[in-house]
This record gives structure tokens, sequence and C-alpha cells, in this order.
């Protein structure tokens, strides 16, 4: 399972993508990766119900919600009478599906490997050939140890490196977007 942080790096670049132009938006910063971590809430009824991953990687973790959530998205938008309904769709289609593909990215040593990503219209579990994070084994028997296996010394290591990768992906974005706010002709002079 991947973590937060590693969702929140890919909700940071979906961000940068789709922002306006100019100053940070906190606020939208903020609903970015929230989105991006969304689909993991699919942990709280199986915690009510005392079988942590009882729904995770169900519903929440398929390309059907992630049409969904863009309805939805688009509906409110158009509620609110923003005239930007399919930027907000997309933006927020955007963001779920990064969480699919973190995941998609993440090793899975558990039986079932992966994600249904297609389900219902396929039954197939989908891991990347060569995953690129690491997976934290939880235990999912009960909410305590579900809580004690995310939060332990053993796991500091899976922290820190998606830690890591976010402050990664966020240093590799700024650097980007200053090299692409100085003139052209300046970068040509300066590399030649």
């Amino acid at each position: 399972m991947a973590l937060c942080f590693a969702h929140a790096a890919a909700g940071y670049l979906v961000y940068e993508a789709f922002r306006p132009a100019g100053a940070h938006r906190p606020g939208l910063l903020a609903a970015a990766v929230t989105v991006a971590n969304a689909p993991d809430l699919d942990y709280l009824p199986g915690l009510v119900v005392g079988h942590a991953a009882a729904y995770h990687r169900g519903f929440t973790h398929t390309v059907g919600a992630v049409a969904v959530v863009a309805a939805l998205v688009a509906l409110v938008a158009w509620r609110l009478g923003t005239g930007r309904a399919s930027h907000a769709a997309g933006w927020a289609a955007a963001l779920w599906a990064s969480h699919l593909v973190v995941d998609y990215f993440t090793t899975n040593v558990g039986p079932p490997s992966g994600a249904r990503f297609l389900w219902p219209f396929s039954e197939r579990y989908w891991i990347a050939p060569v995953p690129l994070l690491p997976e934290l084994v939880v235990d999912e028997t009960t909410p305590g140890r579900f809580f004690a296996s995310i939060f332990n010394a053993a796991t500091v290591s899976n922290w820190l490196y998606e830690l890591r990768l976010l402050a990664l992906v966020i240093i590799a974005v700024h650097a980007l977007r200053a090299v692409a706010a100085r003139p052209l002709w300046r970068r040509m002079r300066e590399e030649a």
C-alpha cells in the first residue's frame, strides 16, 4: 500500500498541471491533495466493521469511480454557475486517477496483487511489472493492528521514502517553472 505522501505528490503534479498561472492557491492545493488521497477513504467502513481492508481497493479504486467523481464535480460546478464545469471535472478525474496510477506502481506482495481498475467490466488485477514504490504491509485483522502496522519503527523507512519523493516532486516542479519563466532568448544565449 502506498502512503499519503506518494498520493500527495501525484496530487501536487495534477494541481501544478491544472492551476491557473500566478501565485499558488492554497485552497486549491489542499483540495488537490485531498482528492488524490480520497480513494483510500474506503478503509473507513472496514474499520467500522472491524476488518480494515474489507472494502479497500473496491469501487473507489476503479475507472468507474473516476467517472462518477468527475460527473459529480461537474454537476456541482455547473450548479454553482462557475462556467468551468468541464475543467473542474477534468481536474477531479485527473486527481482521482492519479491515485490509481500510484497504486499501480506500488509493490503489492499480499494476494491478490494489484487492483481491479476496470471492475465491473473485468475481474483482472492490475499491477506494474516493475513497481516503483515500496509496499507497506498492513495487518488488516483488527483496527488496532491496522494502525499499529502503519505507524511503527519498521515503517519509518516507507514514510521517509515517500516524504523524500514528495519533496523531490515539489523541487523539480519549481525548478522547471523557473526555467520556463526565463525568456527564450536569454536561455539560448546562456546555453551557447
